[in-house]
């Protein structure tokens, strides 16, 4: 899973509301409805969820009260986390620098992750690969994993407007995270978190991030 690739669908479709989401409920509801689409009933053994770590203050805490969550409360889940990097370019009307950050490691952590697996030998690895995004750049990454003869279903976020075509004409299936994926599986509110005092500390969504009274 493309962990941004979400957020930013989510953003975009004003849907962030259900983003304190339990990523492998989620993940299980998409595997049925992929199993149904390919004929076959598919069972979750991975979950892979690749993200970077945000910069701005306020974000990064966010996020990592996210990430906390889901690494407390979700039992076969790995976190890849890369990062974002400053660089800077020359603007083209007045020649000054301006800066801007570029994530980093992602793409390369879901590809690397995908092939690794399809690789591995028949009997060991996934017959089916789930891939959540809209990112194109994963395109290459899909065309090997074929070719080892695993099936890809690519499963985009909730966002009109992101191309389907490119994955259509290479992938196994296309699917689509709709709101009853997200309404149905949020994380619980507080996720608790043991401390080595014994105690537990609550990890609560953030404002926004609120599930609404009919969710």
């Amino acid at each position: 899973m493309d962990g941004l690739n979400l957020y930013h669908g989510l953003r975009d479709e004003g849907l962030l509301k259900f983003h304190w989401l339990h990523i492998e409920g989620m993940i299980e509801s998409l595997a049925a409805d992929a199993g149904a689409r390919l004929g076959s009933p598919l069972e979750v053994i991975r979950v892979v969820y690749c993200t970077s770590l945000v910069k701005d203050r306020q974000a990064a805490r966010r996020q990592d009260i996210y990430l906390q969550a889901l690494e407390q409360h979700c039992a076969h889940i790995e976190i890849l986390r890369g990062s974002y990097e400053e660089k800077s370019r020359p603007c083209t009307d007045c020649g000054a620098s301006v800066g801007f950050q570029t994530e980093k490691q992602t793409d390369v952590n879901i590809a690397v992750e995908m092939v690794k697996d399809a690789a591995t030998p028949v009997g060991q690895r996934a017959d089916v690969q789930l891939l959540v995004t809209g990112d194109t750049d994963l395109l290459p990454a899909v065309r090997a994993v074929r070719s080892f003869g695993v099936d890809v279903v690519v499963i985009a976020p909730p966002a009109r407007g992101r191309t389907r075509e490119s994955f259509t004409a290479i992938a196994s299936k296309y699917l689509r995270v709709n709101r009853r994926h997200l309404r149905e599986h949020p994380l619980p509110d507080p996720v608790l978190r043991p401390t080595r005092s014994g105690e537990e500390y609550p990890l609560r969504p953030p404002d926004g991030w609120i599930p609404p009274s009919d969710w």
